[in-house]
């Protein structure tokens, strides 16, 4: 039997899906699949019912932080609009984390959006304090989002140095 490049792409597609035991089509395999995607400092979309709350807050959040002297710092954030993530909680995450995991993600969730501030989860994956049972999280408001970010992403300060400066409501708004 012969087959053209597009037919050896199906039987190749075929052979993998019985070999993984997944019979469904692979369109419908990827479809209901939640992995997190690639990507540093990724901002994951939760909460779908306000396009416009998202867009605010994801433009905020991108907004440059004034360090001075003309610097600026912007967070290096990967937005994650998919709807697979619908609903993600932090009790969620868990089984969707790849090894390692990364040490923090941002969830823009339904407070997010429904709050006037606008403020993000962070969410603590590490795993360094074995004592803690699920993930440490805190909120930040959309304009210490670089401060956070880069310090995060740079190791220039720990998780515990942004959660220990919440306020009284859990939002952490700066130093």
């Amino acid at each position: 039997m012969k087959f053209g490049p597009s037919g050896l792409v199906a039987l190749a597609a075929i052979v993998v899906a019985m070999c993984s035991g997944d019979m469904r089509p692979t369109s419908a395999r990827e479809e209901n699949v939640m992995v997190l995607p690639d990507g540093e400092s990724l901002f994951i979309r939760t909460d779908f019912a306000d396009n416009a709350a998202w867009a605010e807050t994801l433009d905020a959040a991108l907004q440059p932080w004034d360090l001075g002297d003309g610097i600026r710092a912007y967070a290096g954030i990967t937005p994650v609009d998919d709807l697979r993530f619908e609903a993600l909680t932090v009790a969620k995450l868990e089984s969707l984390l790849p090894a390692p995991p990364p040490y923090y993600l941002f969830l823009v969730d339904k407070r997010t959006l429904t709050d006037p501030e606008h403020p993000i989860l962070v969410v603590d994956t590490s795993r360094e304090n074995e004592d803690v049972v699920g993930f440490p999280t805190f909120r930040v408001v959309p304009s210490e989002m670089p401060a956070v970010e880069n310090n995060l992403s740079l190791a220039n300060m720990d998780f515990e140095d942004f959660a220990d400066s919440v306020d009284a409501d859990g939002v952490f708004r700066g130093f």
